[in-house]
């Protein structure tokens, strides 16, 4: 079915000559709305979120004329993007494919934050401690192989790069530089209001699919009762997938809790701000699991991993953070910021975190409709990987590019069961 629909757009744009012209017009894009391309199909876009924001984007740097929908808008509270900072790192352990979009999209960050002139990257780094062996073994040997810096860097050595933090319980970390902390809300504003400026259309509205003919919809039903006439729909939903289409998506994504709090620094202290201290990365299955983000504009941001076993709705769960995880966060700052120990919590934030089964994207056309496609499973890196994303998604439902590995891991066929 999918390779159907790549073939019919490959016709619709004419030939591959056609498709290397669709890319070179979206690299000379950056400034000005393009050319509405006129075989090209319209395309709605349904989430503005970290999937569908940059794909919605990147569509129509390509030609296409593009509607992006969402039921609550760019950046609401509600998504799963809708924090304020992410972490970007490149250390997957032996998943080579992450590894190297991470690095795509490092560079991609900073191309859109030049052409948005607002920031939205800081490269102030990771720290890795309390790795498995095996785990930093097939890491060491991938950065290696693809030419990534990194420091393996002793307790000793991080108390004396940054005497700040604490480390009397790490051998050995693992250090990225060429890693750090991005901007999550204002980037997906900012990706919205520049799709915008380069002739999208934005809409508030709650969408599924409509009318079919031939297996094709031709239209989108809207909560408000109102049709939205469609060539093509990518529903980019995150965690509301599984309520969309319930039929075949029921067990492939799971909704989980997550939450993380900001700890205000003491007046005039900065030690602890993006420009002076690293992220830290603790992973799962230790005491003090969970990561930390030095302070942009917000605060020092800690995100244990307790909680996130918990189930949750996106639309109707609620967005208080718990004093249980709360426990667990000033364990993490005793833990390794002692300079914040005893100092206010300035804001939290509660999220649905989407996680498909097997820790890989879900991007493939929906069973009964070729012109539905359906993009999530998160799975916690697809926002340090949206415009990356955005690419990988134009190009691929404009018939541009379908490389072989992606599609495979990516398809609905490659997931099972998700848990609970």
């Amino acid at each position: 079915m999918v390779d159907m629909d790549r073939r019919a757009a490959l016709t619709a744009l004419g030939t591959a000559a056609a498709a290397t012209a669709i890319a070179q017009t979206a690299q000379a894009a950056t400034r000005k709305a393009p050319t509405i391309g006129r075989n090209l199909p319209d395309i709605t876009v349904v989430g503005a979120g970290a999937f569908g924001a940059w794909t919605a984007l990147c569509l129509r740097e390509r030609g296409a004329k593009v509607t992006l929908i969402d039921s609550y808008g760019p950046g609401n509270a509600r998504q799963t993007s809708g924090d304020e900072t992410r972490q970007i790192r490149a250390a997957y352990g032996d998943r080579e494919i992450y590894t190297r979009w991470a690095m795509k999209a490092f560079t991609r960050w900073h191309e859109r934050q030049d052409e948005f002139k607002r920031r939205l990257i800081y490269a102030n780094g990771v720290v890795t401690p309390h790795q498995k062996p095996e785990s930093v073994k097939a890491q060491l040997a991938l950065f290696d192989k693809l030419k990534i810096p990194y420091e393996m860097l002793t307790g000793d050595e991080l108390a004396k790069r940054w005497p700040q933090g604490r480390y009397d319980d790490i051998d050995v970390a693992m250090f990225e530089p060429r890693a750090g902390t991005v901007k999550a809300r204002e980037s997906i504003i900012a990706a919205s209001e520049v799709f915008r400026q380069k002739g999208g259309t934005v809409k508030l509205g709650m969408a599924k699919p409509g009318a079919s003919t031939g297996g094709r919809i031709t239209d989108l039903a809207l909560a408000s009762g109102e049709r939205l006439s469609t060539g093509m729909a990518i529903f980019a939903c995150g965690p509301w997938l599984p309520t969309l289409f319930p039929t075949f998506m029921d067990g492939f994504i799971s909704r989980r809790r997550n939450e993380v709090f900001y700890i205000g620094s003491p007046p005039g202290d900065d030690r602890y701000h993006v420009e002076r201290f690293p992220n830290m990365y603790h992973g799962d299955g230790m005491a003090g699991a969970g990561y930390s983000l030095s302070d942009v504009d917000y605060g020092f941001k800690v995100a244990p991993s307790a909680g996130a076993s918990i189930p949750m709705d996106p639309d109707s769960g609620e967005r208080i953070a718990s004093n249980f995880v709360l426990d667990y966060a000033l364990e993490f700052v005793k833990m390794r910021v002692p300079g914040l120990v005893g100092q206010p919590v300035v804001a939290s934030r509660v999220c649905t975190i989407e996680s498909s089964d097997n820790g890989h994207y879900i991007i493939d056309t929906h069973p009964e409709f070729q012109n539905v496609w359906i993009a999530g499973g998160g799975s916690g890196h697809a926002f340090k990987m949206g415009p990356q994303t955005g690419e990988y998604l134009a190009d691929r439902v404009l018939g541009i590019a379908d490389p072989a590995e992606e599609k495979a891991l990516f398809s609905l066929a490659s997931h099972g069961r998700a848990r609970p």
